[in-house]
């Protein structure tokens, strides 16, 4: 007779993390999860996974818990609340897959370890097409055993783990400093293209100028295509969250002393796209505040995409 296999725990399971939740289920491992979404649970059950009540509950019952949370001040409460996982009785390994900055995951680290229980800082990258599809770039930072133990979890989400560093907060800040590269970037291709409309050229040839040299990048490569010149206005990462890792990004920096330019620049725009409702909108769709300042429409011309 051999032992029934351990229960892992996964709480959040928002728009990164039921995906990643459904394929470790589908993977063969058995979860207890749980969300304060009612329909986000009823998905994970369909799914074979059990609910709790709590996240105290969920470390009460696993080893292993993983978090996907939107924001710093939910992980913290989720960590170390009164019915947080610090409560739990079973749980010795945390791995946050969740932006929340450096600072707060030093904190929580301190924190849990005091508890006797592993952090390991574990942030990811790749929207929710990569969290769908297991293709994930992960962040990571902690002691070697809470990597080992993790590695067999995260090889089920991620096409790459990268280890930079030991200490709590360090894959924070290459995840944010990644996150701030990402925001240029589409700040700069967005203000480009209706640049070029602006000038006479027509959106999908400069895009074709632009892909084939030497400004490309994974934005152009990307999203400019079908999110912009085609107006898919299908959400895979939300304004609110780019802006809200581009402020954590921008805290770290002043907090260590780093000095920045273009990505106080990027910073400063995103802020106003806020301001004029794009908080639950693609970051694409940021587009618009270009094409207005312009008066232009940054639209493929589908006649001219067949000559």
């Amino acid at each position: 007779m051999t032992n029934a296999a351990p229960l892992i725990g996964f709480v959040g399971l928002g728009n990164m993390g039921r995906h990643m939740a459904r394929r470790l289920a589908e993977a063969g491992h058995k979860l207890i999860a749980f969300d304060i979404n009612e329909a986000a649970c009823a998905e994970a059950a369909g799914h074979g996974m059990e609910i709790a009540g709590s996240p105290r509950e969920v470390a009460d019952r696993a080893g292993i818990v993983l978090i996907s949370l939107p924001a710093p001040l939910v992980v913290r409460e989720v960590l170390l609340g009164a019915e947080g996982l610090v409560a739990g009785t079973a749980v010795r390994l945390i791995i946050d897959l969740s932006t929340v900055g450096p600072a707060l995951a030093e904190n929580v680290a301190a924190s849990l370890a005091a508890r006797n229980i592993e952090y390991l800082d574990a942030p990811v990258s790749g929207g929710t097409t990569g969290a769908a599809a297991g293709t994930l770039a992960v962040m990571l930072a902690g002691p070697d055993d809470a990597l080992a133990r993790a590695e067999p979890l995260l090889a089920v989400l991620a096409r790459s783990q990268t280890r930079v560093g030991p200490q709590a907060g360090q894959a924070q800040l290459a995840k944010l400093i990644n996150n701030m590269l990402f925001g240029t970037h589409l700040v700069a291709a967005l203000e480009a293209m209706a640049m070029g409309v602006k000038g006479g050229l027509d959106p999908t040839r400069l895009l074709a100028v632009i892909n084939a040299s030497s400004g490309r990048s994974y934005i152009t490569e990307t999203r400019i295509g079908p999110a912009v010149l085609q107006r898919d206005d299908q959400v895979r990462f939300a304004t609110g969250l780019l802006h809200k890792d581009m402020q954590l990004g921008l805290t770290a920096a002043k907090e260590s002393g780093a000095r920045l330019w273009t990505n106080d620049s990027a910073g400063a725009f995103l802020s106003q796209a806020m301001e004029k409702g794009f908080a639950p909108r693609d970051y694409t769709a940021m587009i618009e505040i270009f094409e207005d300042w312009n008066g232009v429409s940054v639209l493929a011309n589908p006649a001219q995409e067949q000559t």
